[in-house]
């Protein structure tokens, strides 16, 4: 049997026989979006480092693409997505859970508005702290103060647990 594969066009080819994919990105279609364990794009994929690269050369991801994540020089060149550092997130699509979004933006990090509450009853003549939270006043009269830090880890940005892949985009 012979197999043919070209990366560029995605074609795959046989004489006779049958072709089995091994999911490695052959066959994927120009576009498609993997995490790789390794710090080098795998062969048939660019990483998806917003680079300006060749429409020629990369003619059936512009086909795909475009200039969706930047028109490049305007002329010979597009921009490949730029996913590092960032999570993505499934495009809303008409859904309604993140409406008036265009394909292919970004979003700024964001906290929803939220408030902290804490009800005391008695005859508080003094104060009292506890973790981030602050109480001051006497009689029956008792003013809380929160702050947004977290519990042990502050930082400037809210997010999960993580691990840092290269994010690679089928050419």
């Amino acid at each position: 049997m012979s197999l043919t594969i070209n990366h560029q066009t995605n074609d795959i080819s046989a004489t006779s026989g049958s072709v089995t994919l091994d999911g490695g990105g052959v066959g994927s279609p120009a576009g498609s979006v993997i995490y790789h364990a390794a710090n080098t794009a795998p062969t048939g994929f660019l990483k998806a480092n917003g680079a300006a690269v060749s429409r020629s050369t990369y003619a059936a991801l512009f086909t795909a693409i475009g200039t969706t994540f930047g028109a490049g020089d305007g002329s010979s060149t597009f921009n490949v997505p730029d996913l590092r550092g960032e999570f993505p997130r499934g495009w809303d699509d008409s859904r309604g859970v993140d409406s008036g979004r265009s394909f292919g933006s970004a979003q700024s990090d964001q906290m929803e508005s939220h408030s902290h509450s804490f009800t005391g009853g008695g005859n508080n003549t003094g104060g009292f702290s506890y973790g981030r939270v602050v109480a001051t006043g006497g009689g029956s009269s008792t003013t809380i103060t929160t702050t947004s830090q977290g519990a042990t880890s502050n930082s400037s940005e809210n997010r999960p647990r993580n691990i840092a892949l290269l994010a690679c985009i089928k050419f």
